[in-house]
């Protein structure tokens, strides 16, 4: 089978920020409000000064992306197809499926430079994303994180599931009590193996299959809150590309043993640059609140 890349690497925001050290993008927290009053009690007296805006600066910073591989300088001779156009591309969804993983979880540093859907933080150290507890996957599942997300007067618009496959399956093996109907039902994209729809009785909720996404089925509670899932609009998030993607092949650092080196490099970051951009599903901790 072809070797797929989550569809969350063509999902959000994309910035060129060649050239740049770092970019600061300000989003707002909360919003200001308006007044009412008397018109015989407000005439000729000072209003009452309504609440400021609110403010958040989100920090996109550069992260290296990089694939070294070595193949036989015979490929060359042996193969009746382009060898370079099949080392690019290996290069490439190399490059590509690692970033598919940073997308959601970021770099794994204890103070990132290139911040995840779940765990972005804006500049006062302050999270970004929202969270909604969910201890297991039932047939409420998907209305906790559909009305987890937006504001008060809405739902959120564009959003969509990011999830493990396991979860996927788990629930469409959801049945009802009583008729044992499926309570999801699951509908992939026929040109696409990595994205879908689930039908949720009159709803119905896109997804994209993210295997770096850790499983909630297959998650137990613990001393720590485990962050799985995750429900929202991709382009809540900002991937910065500071430079384009390089892969060149080189003759004569293993030129000895007959190889060629395949060297891809990226620089890259991310983070959310919309307030609760993300609702992430999280187990909480065991007599937790997560």
């Amino acid at each position: 089978l072809e070797t797929t890349v989550s569809s969350i690497v063509d999902q959000v925001q994309v910035q060129d920020l060649t050239g740049m050290g770092s970019l600061l993008e300000p989003y707002v927290i909360t919003e200001s409000d308006a007044k009412g009053g008397k018109v015989t009690t407000n005439a000729g007296s000072a209003r009452t000064a309504s609440a400021d805006p609110t403010f958040g600066v989100s920090k996109i910073a550069p992260y290296e992306l990089n694939v070294t591989n070595y193949v036989d300088r015979n490929i060359s001779r042996l193969s009746p197809a382009n060898y370079y156009a099949k080392i690019y591309g290996m290069a490439m969804r190399a490059m590509r499926r690692e970033l598919a993983k940073l997308i959601p979880n970021g770099d794994g540093q204890s103070t990132p430079d290139m911040y995840g859907m779940k765990n972005a933080k804006n500049v006062a150290g302050s999270d970004i994303f929202a969270s909604v507890n969910i201890s297991a996957i039932d047939e409420n599942t998907l209305d906790e994180l559909f009305y987890a997300y937006g504001g008060d007067e809405e739902i959120g618009g564009n959003a969509r599931l990011f999830l493990n496959k396991a979860d996927l399956k788990a629930l469409g093996k959801i049945r009802g009590t009583a008729d044992k109907n499926r309570v999801y039902k699951v509908h992939p994209d026929t040109g696409n193996p990595n994205t879908g729809m689930i039908e949720d009785g009159g709803n119905f909720v896109p997804y994209t299959i993210v295997s770096a996404l850790t499983a909630l089925s297959g998650s137990t509670q613990g001393s720590s809150a485990i962050q799985t899932m995750l429900y929202g609009s991709p382009m809540n998030y900002l991937l910065g590309l500071f430079g384009p993607y390089s892969i060149r092949v080189d003759e004569s650092v293993k030129a000895v043993e007959r190889m060629y080196t395949i060297l891809g490099d990226a620089m890259v970051g991310g983070n959310l640059v919309v307030h609760k951009g993300m609702v992430v599903a999280t187990l909480p901790k065991t007599g937790g609140a997560g």
